[in-house]
């Protein structure tokens, strides 16, 4: 018998699993017919509200573009990984030295660092560095690298077409290798396949192509280099020569901590060894994506955090908005409850509508996202740009729309959460019946004014993070730079001969500031091998060590910028004359070796006598003493933000050079200079290189430091005004709100006898507190929040009194004046009419 029941009891559980699929995919379908209803309706309830609709997905797409367009800089150089096979075990090596940290290793401690270590794989250095590009119709400066064989093997990066260096070929007895990048093949060489085995001419020498990088390829250090070629002889075993940075890439299993460990160890065996020139030096190895990124992830960091905060404000106001309608569409949602909808179908309503605003920002916010990537990439300096090559094809790519949609998403949940709520919490009966009115209004009141203290708080924040780095970026601009630097212009200058040419070199700089000291407004002229003021590169100018001719030293002696000028070049850049005096054309290579010294290294070599007649003596040129004839007043050598080191001046006749930078000081536009200056060099020779040409303003306000304060300062002003509109905006709202339900109560007051003067006051007292609340609360927030910004500030610190109290003083006439109009309404309220209406 079982047997003959089991079919039959097989065919029902058959039949009940039919019906209950078959409810699944009525209840879908319906489920699937409710929403395209609920879509339609919350379409057509938004385009009968065209200012409302309009307003909110103003402020969604406000929110999410400029969350997202600081997104786009964020994934393009902290979230995307580097171009090199495994870049987490890639770490940077440099020097420790008296002066500061980041500095050159010499060719013995790379060497020895190298055969040394127990915790590289590898180990190799590179030198960012300038060719002469021959061949074309004039010579031209090219920006290179030189490494060593093993530099590209140590990144994981294979060339494109052709090889990569072999071991040996930096030997000097080795053919000449050069490898292209991608972008200088495309362009100089119109990507000719038969590109290999072709010499180009570098410095008068050829160079056999052997390879091209593949696309893409960059190593921000070096800027954009278009020719990559091996050092060879660099230092002929000088051990005093330090020319190189270093790049490893760490052993499986080997952490940072023990590789720096096994690092400092062979530092200080070196030391021991060669205490002449290694006595105050220590190694440094730091991450490589912190010494490329080093100094732009905080600033990005800051900037996402301020774009963040903007958002919330963003959110919370809308919030606000559709809490305000949810309030004024009561009677609604209960006639439509006491006709059989239920609580979740008029709960999904309201999501949908959220998430119908949110998908319209979305849309417009990934325009606007698209404009200020488009504005904040072109505002780059071009000389910028070449150091941040992590920024190229910045653009649209799958991260960035995926942090869109999710912020899309979290702002469509968060605005339609309020309303949400407000309606489960609402009582449907008293809402039909008009009952309750008072209580409901009161409760959205205070969940309201909440919310509207949380913007100001918010915005207090990003206040008080936009004064403290305008502050900053003022007193970075205005820092005493040692020089007058208006109407000042500037052009590099390269002479094709022999750099040791001495005569050839005095001669053509000689000619060099006769011609320009003839050009219409020019009233002074002078030369440096490099320009001191606010450099791209954090470290620029080269360092050599002096001692005191008579006094006992250790090691290599005092360590100090070393940097040559011509006669005149103190007086154009209008440098201050302490002690002594400046340079002449008499200074020359037939008398005594003379130098001038800056204030800085007098304190600290000189600090208790006189400088002048003191003989200094280089440690690379022992046969020629140095008599200090000057002292001149401190000159930024490097970014603005550095403090200033020793630094030594020798004159131009006495160690000429065939390549220097000469500088005008005019009367008239120092722009408008430029082209003439260009002109004259080419009249004295058509095969001079002239380039770099710029004025000194535009130097410094192009440079990585003031660029990089700038923006911060104004993208973070930006995020503060939208947030200081918006937190204004709500205060308006609420208050508007809170007159328009004590409509009858004001009528009251006013038929009791009550002024119009205590009306404005009752009012303005509420947005008082209002705006007091979210001050308070921004207040306390901003010093943390604000840590963030600590490695941006110069000159000012967290918690300026002045900034805060600006900040404060702002919100607070912000709020009041925001509530005056509603305080106005209030006041011009009619007794009688309020309470015939009512």
């Amino acid at each position: 018998m079982t047997d003959r029941r089991e079919p039959s009891r097989s065919s029902n559980d058959e039949s009940r699993e039919d019906v209950r699929t078959q409810g699944r995919e009525v209840n879908g379908a319906h489920l699937a017919q409710d929403l395209v209803q609920d879509l339609r309706f919350a379409a057509r309830q938004l385009r009968r509200h065209p200012s409302f609709t309009f307003t909110v997905v103003a402020v969604f797409a406000l929110a999410i573009g400029s969350s997202a367009a600081i997104f786009a800089f964020v994934d393009a150089v902290l979230v995307k990984p580097l171009p090199y096979r495994d870049p987490s075990r890639l770490v940077a090596l440099y020097e420790r030295i008296p002066v500061g940290e980041r500095y050159h290793l010499s060719d013995y401690d790379y060497h020895a660092w190298k055969e040394r270590n127990r915790v590289f794989s590898t180990l190799d250095v590179y030198r960012p560095d300038r060719f002469r590009l021959d061949g074309g119709a004039s010579p031209e400066e090219v920006s290179g690298a030189i490494i060593s064989d093993g530099f590209f093997s140590t990144l994981g990066i294979a060339p494109l077409l052709g090889r990569d260096f072999r071991h040996g070929e930096d030997l000097p007895s080795a053919p000449r290798v050069v490898i292209l990048s991608y972008e200088s093949w495309q362009r100089r060489f119109g990507a000719n396949q038969n590109i290999l085995g072709s010499t180009v001419s570098l410095n008068g020498d050829p160079f056999l192509v052997v390879g091209v990088m593949p696309p893409g390829f960059h190593f921000a250090p070096v800027g954009q280099a278009e020719f990559w070629i091996l050092l060879r002889g660099l230092c002929d075993d000088n051990h005093g020569c330090f020319p190189y940075y270093g790049v490893a890439r760490l052993k499986d299993g080997v952490s940072a901590a023990s590789a720096l460990d096994n690092l400092t160890s062979i530092a200080r065996q070196i030391a021991v060894e060669f205490p002449q020139y290694n006595k105050d030096r220590s190694a440094v190895m730091i991450p490589l994506s912190d010494a490329i990124l080093g100094d732009i992830r905080p600033i990005l960091i800051a900037l996402l955090g301020g774009a963040g905060l903007l958002t919330l404000i963003g959110f919370v106001n809308i919030s606000s908005l559709l809490l305000v309608r949810a309030e004024s569409r009561r009677r609604e949602m209960a006639v439509r409850g006491a006709l059989g909808a239920s609580r979740v179908r008029l709960v999904r309503q309201f999501v949908v509508e959220g998430f119908l605003l949110a998908a319209s920002g979305w849309a417009l916010g990934m325009l606007l996202t698209a404009t200020a990537i488009k504005v904040l990439a072109g505002a780059i300096p071009a000389n910028l740009l070449h150091q941040m090559p992590y920024l190229q094809g910045l653009g649209f790519n799958s991260h960035l729309l995926i942090f869109a949609a999710m912020a899309s998403i979290a702002g469509g949940m968060l605005c339609s959460a309020g309303p949400a709520l407000y309606l489960l919490r609402s009582d449907m009966q008293k809402d039909l019946a008009e009952g309750g009115r008072s209580s409901a209004g009161r409760g959205w009141r205070r969940l309201g004014a909440n919310l509207v203290a949380l913007e100001l708080a918010i915005t207090v924040v990003l206040l008080v993070g936009a004064g403290l780095l305008t502050k900053s970026l003022y007193r970075l601009l205005h820092v005493d730079m040692g020089i007058a630097a208006d109407h000042l212009a500037m052009v590099h200058v390269t002479s094709p001969g022999p750099w040791q040419d001495d005569k050839r070199n005095i001669a053509l700089e000689r000619q060099v500031v006769a011609a320009m000291s003839t050009l219409p407004g020019v009233t002074s002229t002078g030369v440096s091998g490099e320009l001191n003021l606010a450099s791209g590169e954090r470290y620029k100018h080269m360092l050599a060590h002096f001692h005191v001719k008579g006094r006992s030293y250790t090691g290599l002696g005092d360590e100090a910028v070393d940097q040559m000028v011509g006669a005149g070049y103190f007086e154009t850049l209008k440098v201050r004359l302490v002690a002594g005096r400046y340079f002449t054309e008499a200074d020359d290579g037939s008398k005594q070796r003379v130098a001038i010294i800056n204030r800085t290294m007098a304190k600290q070599v000189f600090p208790d006598e006189d400088p002048l007649g003191k003989y200094i003596i280089d440690q690379y040129d022992k046969e020629h003493p140095l008599e200090i004839v000057g002292v001149v007043d401190d000159l930024k050598d490097g970014a603005l933000d550095l403090k200033s080191t020793a630094a030594v001046y020798s004159p131009f006749n006495q160690i000429p050079t065939n390549e220097f930078y000469v500088s005008v000081r005019t009367s008239q536009s120092e722009r408008a200079v430029l082209p003439s200056m260009i002109q004259a060099l080419h009249q004295i020779d058509r095969g001079l290189i002239a380039d770099e040409a710029e004025t000194m303003a535009d130097r410094i306000d192009n440079s990585q430091t003031a660029y990089l304060h700038r923006a911060a300062a104004w993208v973070v002003a930006g995020f503060a005004s939208l947030a200081l509109l918006l937190g204004t905006v709500g205060v308006y709202g609420v208050i508007s709100y809170s007159v328009s339900q004590r409509r009858r109560e004001i009528g009251v007051r006013m038929a009791l006898g009550a002024q119009r003067s205590a009306v404005y006051r009752l009012v303005l007292k509420e947005a008082g507190w209002l705006a007091l609340f979210g001050i308070a609360g921004g207040m306390v927030c901003s010093l943390p929040a604000t840590s963030l910004l600590r490695s941006m500030l110069f000159g000012v610190s967290r918690g300026d009194v002045g900034t805060l109290l600006t900040v404060a003083a702002t919100l607070a006439v912000s709020a009041l004046l925001a509530s005056f109009l509603p305080a106005h309404r209030a006041a011009s309220i009619d007794p009688t009419e309020a309470l015939r209406a009512e």
